[in-house]
């Protein structure tokens, strides 16, 4: 776990990177949502077997946060196939959305 003084600093460093360079754009995504499941997703895989799985998940019409939770993990697992690894990656998704749910009401 990291200082909140830590913390306060390496938001500041960020802040004023943004504020410098812009936003970069450099990861693909519609919605900052779509940007964090792609993030999870993406770990030991390359980004097309990415890209097929949330194609997968848009085509289900789960790419909301309430909807992709209230999928069985099962059903999960079995849409983000694609991605590899795909029982752990479920799980991993499934901590996240309980986390952005649970904590968040869903609102990035």
């Amino acid at each position: 776990m990291i200082s909140r003084k830590t913390e306060a600093g390496l938001r500041r460093a960020y802040e004023l990177m943004r504020e410098r360079a812009g936003h970069q754009h450099w990861w693909p995504g519609e919605t900052p949502f779509e940007v964090c499941v792609g993030a999870i997703l993406t770990q030991n895989t390359a980004w097309t077997n990415v890209e097929r799985a949330i194609a997968n998940l848009k085509t289900a019409r789960a790419m909301e946060p309430k909807k992709l939770f209230a999928l069985p993990e099962a059903k999960l697992a079995e849409l983000i196939r694609p991605a590899g690894y795909f029982n752990v990656k479920a799980r991993r998704l499934r901590s996240f959305l309980r986390v952005l749910i649970g904590e968040f009401g869903g609102d990035l």
